[in-house]
């Protein structure tokens, strides 16, 4: 379920970045909007996989705590 400032929900595959003082890579691995659950991987600046995170809810502390990745070029 997406949060109303946004266009969309997380999808599988998808890039976030934890919001500071803490800037993380965060890999959704799965979501599953019936439950209102997501699965993630958070990884340091090396790519290297701090924590899997399995099932947490997709409420509002999600929202507050990862923004999408906003890839820019040039």
């Amino acid at each position: 379920m997406a949060h109303p400032n946004l266009r969309s929900a997380p999808l599988p595959g998808e890039l976030w970045l934890s919001r500071p003082p803490f800037l993380m890579l965060t890999r959704v691995v799965a979501v599953d909007d019936g439950e209102g659950l997501i699965s993630y991987e958070l990884h340091d600046a090396d790519g290297e996989i701090l924590e899997s995170v399995r099932e947490a809810p997709l409420d509002d502390a999600w929202w507050r705590t990862f923004q999408p990745l906003q890839r820019r070029f040039g």
